[in-house]
């Protein structure tokens, strides 16, 4: 498919003055870009002993849950952006066998591929089918199998992925088997050195625990061997999923999108003296949408996506333009400055790409408004510059000691336009088990230039309390201690346990959408309505709170009697005013003049009417009553 845009002919040239220096792209649209080109392989390796088949004390089956994941990950990238990568399931403890190297207790369900319903659908039918023999079609076996084996099968499934474009390779390991090869050092000393050599060619292996009733998984007796860790931040791809299914979806859909960063640039420390680290920045937290639709074509026997062109057409030849007839233009002084697109780039080129610290800063010193736009996430990179973590670390460590900030120049990307920014330390955070709930690192938050702030209108100010804007006059009303009193019971008994969490709330509207793409996909009926845990909670607030809002409610009533007397006009001036001419104009009308300094241009019967209205007796001439009205809101 191909589509047709026109343009004038003038020097074959595009007025891009909109558009010319753009030079940051949006963070989202980057973001996809990376997706596309980076594409990720994973290979679930799931333990298929006797003790993931017993049920638990939620009633959940560790090895059904286990699967169920698989399934909910590959689902999540059919309807998701990243429909590109490639996805693979392996049953290890079997009694059939089925891999590549003809091992024995190893059955590759699935090859790694690109997702598809029909593979969806086959783990749906292990997971969720009641009726389904496990134990019958594949085997369950008892016997000790090499460990080494299953790590060799899982290199040679990623070796046999051709594309060229792919980024991370990582495996899930889902078991409950600390230690499998406690009695025969011959098999654990071959576990350990398949599993490095994974390492070594960039797999990453991510391990999920799963607890029995009566004992606790013990990572340290095994595979601590074959699991790296960061030595200064501690970072494990160990991950305890024994609670409950939730549980172990959660974490491993917190898994499933690689930390893809957006940018990997030199930070320089102390420019003079050639200390220079190197870092990668990353997007913690964005706003999830509604993917992109697709147009297909479904006139063929199949179903098939199309390819869209672009071409750009001369309005006056006719002839399509190449990518070298197109240039850049500005409007000055009433003539058209005209630019090639490298031009272009070699204006936007301010200084080499990179971070240079400047100094540091009071960590009061940045506030919540100094925020241009989304932050990053910036941690080291060790592959740029050898002991980048251990100088990234101290740094890190000195700056909460301190509690400072630093502020940087940062130049992300060729030909985009110098910021400047403030790292904040942020410190490791760990839940109860000891699983990191926030990584240690720096935050970048881009600071405003002074033509970004917007100053406030003149002679305002802000003044705690209650506001009533009424006729002309505006009330700054204190509530009364009875008033604070009432409210605090209600304000305590609605508090949220924990604090606000954002996971606990589902965006309604993405929801059904995708509960309805998955309905359609796996030919289930489509569900008429989603529950919406966005909704307030209105029997329960009743519940809690009902008798103190009605305290409340009755106190404010009282409360309100004795509220200053507004102006209110009489049915006659309502009236009178009603009949008058609309050039009149309205005491709001003044309110705004006076906000954007254009006092001056009422008339002067409507600065007359004004002044009456609030006690203010009228004299002299135009300039006089102007600024009469002025004193008044200066007074205010």
């Amino acid at each position: 498919m191909s589509s047709s845009a026109t343009i004038s002919s003038w020097s074959s040239v595009i007025d891009d003055q909109s558009d010319g220096f753009e030079a940051e792209d949006d963070f989202e649209t980057e973001e996809l870009r990376l997706a596309s080109g980076n594409r990720d392989a994973i290979l679930f390796v799931i333990d298929c002993s006797l003790s993931m088949m017993k049920e638990d004390e939620n009633g959940d089956v560790p090895f059904r849950s286990a699967t169920q994941c698989a399934s909910a990950v590959m689902m999540n990238k059919i309807i998701s952006a990243n429909d590109n990568d490639f996805l693979g399931v392996m049953f290890i403890g079997t009694e059939k066998s089925k891999n590549p190297l003809e091992k024995d207790h190893i059955y590759v369900l699935q090859n790694m591929d690109l997702s598809d319903i029909h593979r969806v659908m086959e783990l749906n039918e292990i997971a969720d089918d009641e009726q389904f023999d496990f134990a019958h079609e594949y085997g369950i076996t008892e016997k000790e199998y090499p460990l080494g084996d299953v790590f060799w099968v899982c290199s040679e499934l990623f070796n046999s992925i051709a594309a060229s474009t792919l980024k991370t390779k990582r495996i899930f390991f889902i078991t409950d088997q600390d230690n499998p090869h406690s009695a025969n050092s011959i098999f654990r000393k071959a576990a350990i050195t398949r599993a490095r050599d994974l390492v070594e060619s960039k797999i990453e292996i991510n391990l999920f625990s799963i607890s029995g009733a009566d004992s606790t998984f013990d990572v340290n007796a095994f595979y601590t061997e074959i699991i790296p860790t960061d030595e200064e931040y501690g970072d494990s791809p160990h991950i305890n999923a024994s609670k409950n299914f939730n549980s172990l979806l959660s974490q491993i859909l917190s898994k499933e999108s690689p930390r893809r960063s957006m940018f990997s640039v030199p930070f320089r420390l102390f420019e003079g003296e050639g200390m220079t680290i190197g870092v990668k920045g990353y997007i913690m937290i964005s706003e999830q949408k509604k993917p992109a639709y697709k147009w297909v074509h479904m006139r063929g026997e199949t179903t098939r996506l199309t390819e869209s062109r672009t071409k750009l057409i001369c309005a006056d030849t006719t002839q399509e333009l190449l990518p070298q007839d197109i240039k850049c233009c500005f409007i000055y002084g009433g003539e058209r400055v005209v630019f090639t697109k490298d031009e272009m780039q070699r204006i936007k080129e301010i200084g080499d790409k990179g971070i240079t610290l400047l100094g540091f800063k009071p960590a009061s010193a940045l506030k919540v408004h100094y925020n241009m736009g989304p932050p990053y996430f910036i941690y080291p990179d060790e592959e740029q510059y050898e002991g980048s973590r251990r100088t990234f670390a101290a740094l890190h460590k000195k700056m909460i000691e301190m509690e400072k900030v630093a502020i940087c120049a940062a130049n992300l990307r060729a030909g985009s336009l110098i910021k400047f920014v403030a790292l904040k330390p942020q410190p490791e955070l760990l839940d109860d088990e000891g699983q990191q709930i926030q990584p240690p690192g720096f935050t970048m938050f881009t600071l405003p230039f002074a033509d970004d702030i917007r100053p406030l209108p003149p002679h305002s100010s802000v003044t705690p309390g209650i506001y009533f804007i009424v006729i002309y006059v505006t009330y700054a009303i204190f509530p009364p201690d009875i008033l604070v009193d009432a409210i605090k019971p209600i304000i305590e008994k609605l508090q949220i346990r924990g604090g606000y969490d954002p996971q606990r709330f589902k965006n309604p509207s993405l929801a059904r959408f995708y509960n309805v793409l998955i309905d359609l996909a796996i030919n289930r009926d489509v569900e008429e309505e989603i529950t919406d845990s966005t909704l307030p909670k209105n029997s329960l607030i009743h519940q809690r709170v009902g008798e103190f809002i009605k305290l409340f409610n009755i106190e404010a009533n009282e409360q309100a009697k004795s509220l200053p007397e507004i102006y209110t006009p009489s049915r006659s001036s309502r009236s009178s005013s009603s009949r008058a001419p609309k050039s009149q104009g309205s005491h709001v009308d003044m309110i705004t003049l006076y906000a954007e300094n254009k006092v001056n241009r009422a008339t002067v019967v409507q600065l007359k009417e004004f002044l009456n209205s609030v006690g203010i007796k009228p004299s002299g001439k135009k300039d006089d009553l102007v600024n009469q009205v002025n004193i008044y809101f200066e007074s205010k």
